[in-house]
């Protein structure tokens, strides 16, 4: 199979009754160049899609870290392609809008398409590079309470049920993403 068509599929608007997309030139173009750098990463695989938010307002480029065990979506992180500029970040809500705040990854970029493609695709290479851990702790009951981490800083993603004060040593930490 073919390495570039593993990232980056385009999202097919037919299934949901919807017209075809009519993406432009400068977006293929985009999409050719980010795709052409992804075939060289050396990272774990994450779903990732193509196609326009609901209002149609940009080239949407998104992937999700999961966790394939739990069936569970971590969290998703999309570039906004305009032309001649990005707005790239983590996703807030399922219309694909961004947590703007740098701390997070939020970031502009204006530029020619080859100079947009090579950051966002540095930048996607550099989220999927980061290991997630998964750290579980009993609670009552039988259940376990669980967050979702990148281990590199400890930055939660996603939590289920209520999680231990701070200083409450986990019953496990499980790689999730290498």
């Amino acid at each position: 199979m073919d390495v570039t068509s593993w990232w980056f599929e385009v999202e097919d608007p037919e299934e949901c009754g919807e017209e075809p997309w009519d993406f432009g030139e400068a977006e293929l173009a985009f999409l050719a160049a980010l795709r052409g750098r992804a075939a060289d990463w050396r990272v774990p695989w994450a779903p990732s899609q193509v196609g326009r938010p609901e209002d149609e307002s940009s080239f949407l480029v998104h992937i999700s870290l999961v966790d394939e065990a739990r069936r569970i979506v971590l969290g998703e992180w999309a570039v906004h392609f305009h032309g001649t500029h990005v707005r790239a970040g983590r996703v807030r809500d399922q219309l694909f809008h961004l947590d703007e705040s740098p701390e997070r990854g939020f970031f502009r970029a204006s530029g020619t398409v080859a100079e947009l493609a090579e950051r966002c695709a540095d930048w996607f290479e550099s989220l999927l590079s980061r290991p997630v851990v998964r750290v579980d702790w009993p609670s009552e009951g039988g259940r376990h309470a669980t967050t979702w981490e990148f281990a590199d800083t400890g930055e939660v993603l996603t939590t289920s049920g209520p999680v231990p004060a701070v200083g409450s040593a986990p019953v496990r930490r499980l790689a999730v993403r290498p």
